[in-house]
């Protein structure tokens, strides 16, 4: 969930209102559950998009996806699930005031004194997200740490250190790429529309003599299930596609932040037009390419 601003603004009484701000709150445990239950939930799209790819055309009069893929779907969304649960178990404000930081998580309350405070470190590896960790001068950590999409105006807020890579790379990262639902619906519901109609079609002529052939000759029923087919292929054959240039940007958008933690959006905003250039533009001229041979 990604983080608001949050500005000092003035009270009714004229005094400043503390920065508030919402996060996910984890124990350590729960950090590296829901971080694991993310891992193979990537990995389990992934090699479920792997199979339809491979095994839906493989010596079949009638092609289908394999039913291994359809359990690897369904296993991907009970993980999905689970995530979405922890996400909302684990909901928390982190407050700014000027002598203590509050952190309130399903009725706890947590008042911390700035004082007690020695560093605030951004997470190295951003699983299940972006996030911070309280280091207390007492030598141990705080025992939650705070997943928030973008770190750098909670750290700003607390008058931490707030120029380290990994704080660029994760607030550009917050700020630039914005995807909402619709998004990915357009990205990996629509967008496989495109070659499945064309493919679809193709076949239909091909190997029924016209566009609804099939539907005149065995009904409704096959007719959408071999729309659907070629749909499920071009989706996973997408999403795989999808996951090549994603790495790629990621590591682009990184090395950017490093080299030069000013310049991380500009070179986030280039990685991300890059990366939806090379997905619809690539994947077309590969269906293109692939017509002309």
């Amino acid at each position: 969930m990604p983080a608001a601003d949050a500005p000092v603004a003035p009270s009714a009484h004229g005094q400043p209102v503390a920065p508030r701000f919402q996060v996910h709150a984890y124990p350590l445990v729960l950090r590296l559950v829901s971080s694991l239950l993310q891992v193979l939930m990537t990995a389990d799209l992934l090699c479920a998009s792997a199979l339809v790819v491979v095994g839906t055309f493989m010596g079949a009069m009638n092609p289908k996806p394999p039913a291994l893929a359809g359990w690897l779907a369904l296993i991907a969304l009970g993980l999905f699930g689970l995530t979405r649960l922890i996400r909302w178990l684990s909901a928390a404000t982190f407050s700014v005031e000027p002598s203590q930081f509050v952190l309130e998580r399903r009725g706890d309350r947590f008042e911390i004194p700035v004082t007690s405070v020695e560093s605030v470190h951004v997470w190295r590896l951003p699983l299940p997200g972006a996030g911070l960790s309280l280091r207390m001068k007492s030598g141990r950590g705080f025992q939650y740490a705070l997943q928030v999409a973008d770190p750098l105006p909670v750290l700003e807020a607390m008058g931490k250190e707030a120029e380290h890579p990994l704080t660029a790379f994760a607030h550009a990262r917050a700020t630039v790429m914005r995807q909402r639902w619709y998004h990915l619906a357009l990205k990996y519901a629509l967008f496989p529309l495109v070659p499945t109609v064309i493919m679809f079609q193709l076949n239909q002529r091909i190997t029924f003599g016209g566009p609804f052939a099939q539907y005149h000759m065995y009904g409704l029923g096959p007719y959408l299930q071999s729309f659907f087919m070629y749909w499920a292929y071009f989706t996973a054959l997408l999403v795989l596609f999808a996951s090549i240039w994603r790495v790629l940007a990621e590591l682009v958008a990184f090395a950017g932040a490093w080299l030069s933690p000013m310049r991380a959006g500009g070179v986030r905003r280039f990685a991300e037009v890059a990366n939806a250039v090379l997905y619809y533009g690539g994947f077309c001229s590969l269906v293109a390419w692939k017509f002309l041979q």
